[in-house]
């Protein structure tokens, strides 16, 4: 009985204790692993947030990035098409006012003259000059008289276009019609049209044609990529568009289009444009300017690179889910593994932005390269250095010089002329400053031939450290300057015609003093024989000194009435000065006008040409003379008018000319637009208009200026000069370095 007590005693509430424990290490144990599951969960779940917030803030920045990328794009090559646009209606203007000039000058019965201005306007528009495809009159009652069209007879009647009617009713300025399909040429086009005046009554409407094929084209090829679209408009209706065949000219916006919505008035920017029924999401950039009708408009096509980012957050949130599943697995694992795959992860979003990058960088290039100028960028840094980063292929078309040796030219202010025109390091200093800038220079080509090109410069981007980041748009305007010297030309002749007989009344003074001296002599030879011969020997060198007088009236008329061609040099102000005031002499003493020349005797040579500064001079001394005398005929003051100069403190590396008068000064309303080509307050048959605007372009292509205003007795206008330097023969070095 012992044993069975002993196994119902007190060791078998031992084996019970035991039975209880177990259960208990059991739940702590499940309780631990639950506890540590949860904590493995929470981490996950921590983590997959953590993925998944991570990728939605990269692809808020990456969107951010590309947004910012595509902006950029669009603005610059609206801004490049916008300088189409600039150049033709530029070229507008130019013809508007030589088909003026033609009218004038059939009121005047000068034949050859206008014979001459008719060529240079069908050479013009029948060569494709700039686009255009006709020049045409229109007579005040609607008819069409005359158009640049090679054999063009039939009479037309024009007086139910608007371009016609809107001047008929009184319009002045210029006006651009709707995309039309012109009588004459038969080809869709944009009529320019100016009123023809006769003194201030309507007399006809000048009419030029844009081809808008032609235009389209031009567009056309500074195209990114070929979805993409640049469009120039005219309220809502298409002008020219970079469609297949111009096939957007004459179609109107749909009322939905946000361009509609667009400010009147000079501005520019840019914005979204999201997908829509039969339209792709793209980013618009504007231009539209004070003196042009149209707005321009490109529309960065942005379906693939949509496509291509909706792919990419696919991608992306796709991984980011997939490291929260995989998680716990990553805690297993560790903090090195997770680190690998986060890294892994990287590189492969790296090298999609790479590839993305570089597709869109090489399309990029190869439609800047197509263009007719030539496109370079690069940073200014603060100390007004220019680091170009790119310079298109179209370099070598353009200026001669291949772009890598553009690139990689030591100091490409060599290729321009030293005088002329503002240094390299000075324009990109202007650049920095405002954010923009326009010049015009010479530039030598690799065969060391000279071009005239039109450097246009812009700043894109500013970065914190004060550096830069620019565009710019270099074009060869060669033929466009010879168009501008021909009208110097013309102004030259028209002022010698002015100065004739002033001219005659100068020439005639020393030829009766010579004239009386001679039969003076003769008389006292007869009277008194060899006694005679002092007083004859007065005579005769007074008669030498009147001869040397006219003499240099006739030399300085030949060498003024010549051809000038050369290049801005050093010149003394005092010669131009003289010469001036020996042809305009004459003129203003018929007109009783005294001249006071004040002239440091100190004052430095300039960069100029001495003829064209010579005929600024005496435009301007005959703009005075007819102030004054119109000012006289109103019962005022003294007739006098004053040349003055100064150098110095007060205007460092400058002289300025000023010429003042007493002829009552300038009213508002003609200061406004003093020195617009054709424009004159005189009567018709007194005045062409090219004064002014030639001595502004004059002053302009010496790297001067001209300014006007008024004083208590009359206008002054200041010519502003830069002090000639010793030149510095460095472009042959230029060319053999490179």
């Amino acid at each position: 009985m012992l044993p069975l007590a002993c196994q119902d005693g007190a060791p078998g509430a031992g084996l019970r204790e035991p039975g209880g424990a177990a259960p208990r290490a059991r739940a702590q144990a499940r309780l631990r692993l639950a506890t540590r599951g949860w904590f493995a969960w929470l981490a996950a779940l921590l983590l997959a947030a953590a993925a998944l917030l991570g990728s939605e803030t990269l692809l808020a920045r990456l969107a951010a990035d590309r947004a910012g990328r595509a902006a950029g794009e669009a603005d610059a090559a609206a801004t490049i098409a916008h300088q189409i646009v600039l150049r033709r209606l530029e070229a507008v203007d130019v013809l508007h006012r030589l088909t003026q000039t033609r009218h004038d000058l059939m009121a005047q019965a000068d034949h050859l003259g206008q014979q001459a201005i008719e060529a240079e306007l069908a050479r013009t528009a029948n060569e494709g000059q700039f686009g255009f495809i006709q020049v045409a009159v229109i007579d005040r009652a609607g008819w069409l008289t005359w158009s640049s069209v090679p054999g063009f007879s039939r009479r037309l009647l024009l007086a139910d276009r608007e371009h016609f009617r809107v001047h008929a009713e009184g319009l002045d300025a210029l006006f651009a019609s709707v995309p039309v399909l012109g009588r004459a040429s038969n080809r869709w086009t944009v009529q320019f049209t100016r009123p023809l005046k006769s003194g201030p009554a309507f007399d006809g409407v000048v009419v030029v044609s844009m081809d808008l094929l032609n235009l389209s084209e031009e567009l056309n090829e500074i195209r990114f990529r070929a979805e993409d679209q640049v469009q120039v408009l005219r309220g809502a209706v298409g002008v020219a568009s970079s469609d297949e065949a111009g096939s957007g000219i004459g179609t109107r916006l749909a009322p939905e289009d946000p361009r509609l919505a667009l400010p009147d008035g000079p501005g520019r920017g840019t914005f979204f444009r999201p997908a829509g029924p039969g339209r792709a999401p793209a980013v618009i950039g504007w231009r539209r300017s004070a003196d042009t009708p149209f707005l321009v408009t490109y529309v960065l096509d942005q379906s693939a690179a949509e496509a291509a980012f909706a792919r990419l957050a696919l991608l992306v949130r796709l991984a980011a889910g997939g490291a929260g599943l995989i998680a716990v697995l990553l805690v297993a694992l560790g903090h090195a593994s997770r680190a690998r795959g986060e890294a892994r992860r990287d590189a492969e979003r790296a090298e999609t932005e790479r590839r993305l990058s570089a597709a869109a960088q090489a399309a990029y290039v190869r439609r800047i390269d197509g263009l007719p100028a030539m496109i370079y960028g690069g940073r200014i840094g603060p100390d007004g250095h220019l680091d170009l980063t790119h310079v298109s292929d179209s370099a070598e078309r353009v200026i001669g010089w291949r772009a890598g040796q553009v690139l990689t030219m030591a100091d490409r202010q060599l290729l321009f002329d030293p005088d002329g025109g503002p240094t390299r390091r000075d324009l990109y200093a202007e650049v920095a400053r405002s954010g923009q800038a326009l010049s015009e220079q010479r530039l030598r080509r690799q065969d060391g031939s000279w071009i005239w090109v039109r450097d246009s410069l812009r700043v894109v981007d500013r970065a914190p450290d004060g550096t830069a980041e620019v565009i710019g748009y270099m074009a060869d305007i060669t033929e466009e300057r010879r168009i501008r010297a021909g009208l110097q030309s013309t102004g030259r002749l028209t002022t010698l015609g002015e100065m004739a007989t002033g001219l005659a009344h100068e020439l005639n003074q020393p030829l009766a003093v010579m004239s009386l001296a001679a039969d003076n002599a003769t008389r006292a030879l007869r009277r008194n024989g060899a006694a005679a011969l002092p007083a004859v020997e007065e005579r005769l060198a007074r008669i030498g000194v009147q001869a040397q007088r006219a003499r240099a009236i006739v030399d300085h008329l030949r060498v003024f009435g010549r051809q000038d061609e050369g290049e801005a040099e050093a010149v003394s102000l005092a010669s131009a000065v003289e010469g001036a005031r020996v042809l305009a002499a004459g003129a203003l003493r018929e007109a009783g006008v005294a001249l006071r020349v004040d002239l440091p005797e100190d004052l430095p040579p300039v960069i100029a040409r001495l003829i064209p500064l010579e005929q600024a001079l005496v435009n301007l001394l005959l703009n005075a003379r007819d102030a004054i005398r119109s000012h006289h005929a109103e019962g005022a003051a003294p007739s006098l008018v004053v040349i003055r100069a100064a150098a110095g403190p007060a205007c460092p590396g400058m002289v300025r000319v000023a010429v003042s008068d007493t002829g009552g000064g300038i009213s508002p309303e003609v200061m406004e637009r003093l020195f617009e080509p054709f424009f004159t307050t005189k009567p018709p048959g007194q005045g062409t208009g090219l004064g002014l605007s030639l001595c502004h372009a004059t002053m302009k292509s010496f790297g001067g200026g001209i300014s006007a205003a008024n004083d208590p007795e009359g206008a002054v206008f200041t010519l502003t000069f830069r002090q000639a330097t010793a030149a510095l023969d460095m472009a042959e070095s230029a060319v053999e370095a490179a």
